[in-house]
């Protein structure tokens, strides 16, 4: 006898994407350079530039602003000699910043920097995404 039954099954795809960085002005003129070419593509992407919305800051306990740049306490960050850093969440500086260590490619820990005397000496910090 034939039997039969809903199933959820979750499939993971893999796509390439194509980000493409413009000014404000850039993005009015391609909005009205694509005024004139008709089809699904060039509506899709006009539709897109008119409807620019800004990414939600991150704010939460983990978090920690500094000079301007939202820090997420939970990542790792690089820094311009490829050392990895990571913040805790609960200690900090006199200043309340969050103190930082860091993992040097030989696996050598050293503690204690805060945020901004990181930034300040082995800055630029990029984060993480692993």
């Amino acid at each position: 006898m034939a039997e039969a039954q809903y199933e959820t099954r979750t499939r993971t795809v893999e796509e390439m994407v194509v980000i493409l960085t413009i000014t404000a002005d850039e993005a009015d003129w391609l909005r009205t350079a694509l005024d004139t070419f008709p089809g699904p593509t060039s509506s899709s992407i006009r539709d897109a530039l008119m409807d620019i919305t800004s990414p939600a800051p991150e704010t939460s306990a983990d978090t920690f602003e500094y000079d301007g740049v939202t820090y997420d306490l939970t990542k790792t960050y690089t820094d311009r000699d490829d050392d990895d850093w990571n913040f805790s969440t609960d200690l900090r500086g006199s200043d309340g910043a969050p103190l930082a260590r860091f993992r040097h490619r030989t696996d050598y820990e050293g503690g204690g920097y805060t945020l901004a005397y990181v930034v300040a000496q082995f800055g630029p910090l990029t984060k993480v995404y692993a």
